[in-house]
């Protein structure tokens, strides 16, 4: 079987394996192993078998090292140097990257494309390769006009229009849903949580939001003065009273709080 040549070169006597010889980190002791090279491998094992200490405090700290004592001797004293594995042989190993094995905490904005940051070179793509729509509904062959911030022209009715920008196809900046403003979900307040019970009136405590806050004597003195009834049920109130209690209208109204004391105090505009 003739031997695979790359550049000149036979690769018959290219290294196949990482070669690890008496291994000490951790919970490793002294073992040897080889790991296959430019492979897929995967490292299995009960918790605490030293998988973590193989893979990042054997394999990626000699690799990392070893790559770092490449750069001039200006370069590296401005990198941080990775101490040497306690191992006593470490033959064929390349340079090495290790991905944090913690997750990151994501935002409520965040997705795949934003933690890659693969939706800045598709926005890239988008707004300078497509083919744009001119305001009468011509597409417009690509043109390099909207990376030069220059108008662009249609060739069947000759209107000038500005192609969008990156950041127009961004959702979570100038090209956001007016709606969602990006996030893809749609925040509104359920009626019906606000009073479980619609049977009670509000004097028994019928809204159960002013009762999380401390704030029941307060807002039923506020919608009596509005002239909201509190001592029917809460099932019957008009329209004109519910829309009182869920919205209230911008006005002030005079309100006592009693404190523990027995003192009263007047807030004579409280809204």
């Amino acid at each position: 079987m003739p031997h695979e040549i790359i550049s000149g070169h036979d690769m018959s006597d290219w290294p196949t394996t990482i070669e690890v010889r008496g291994a000490r980190v951790h919970n490793l002791k002294n073992i040897d192993v080889s790991v296959p090279l430019g492979e897929l491998v995967g490292i299995a094992g009960v918790s605490g078998s030293g998988k973590s200490s193989l893979a990042l405090g054997v394999l990626y700290a000699e690799g990392s090292r070893r790559y770092l004592e490449a750069p001039s001797t200006y370069t590296r004293r401005r990198l941080t140097q990775s101490a040497r594995a306690s191992v006593d042989e470490v033959e064929h190993v390349p340079a090495a990257l290790a991905l944090r094995q913690r997750p990151g905490v994501p935002g409520v904005r965040s997705t795949f494309g934003t933690s890659t940051e693969l939706l800045n070179s598709l926005r890239l793509l988008f707004s300078r390769l497509a083919s744009h729509q001119c305001p009468n509904g011509h597409h417009v062959p690509p043109t390099m006009n909207v990376a030069l911030m220059k108008p662009i022209t249609c060739p069947v009715c000759q209107v000038q229009f500005y192609g969008p920008g990156a950041e127009s196809l961004a959702f979570n900046s100038e090209g956001a849903c007016p709606r969602c403003q990006g996030t893809g979900i749609v925040r509104d307040v359920d009626d019906s949580t606000l009073v479980p019970d619609p049977t009670l009136t509000i004097d028994q405590g019928a809204v159960a939001l002013w009762h999380m806050f401390g704030i029941r004597d307060v807002m039923q003195q506020a919608v009596v003065q509005l002239g909201v009834r509190i001592d029917v049920p809460f099932n019957q109130l008009t329209d004109r009273e519910l829309d009182i209690v869920f919205h209230g209208p911008e006005v002030k109204r005079e309100v006592t709080i009693p404190s523990k004391s027995g003192k009263v105090f007047h807030l004579p505009q409280c809204a």
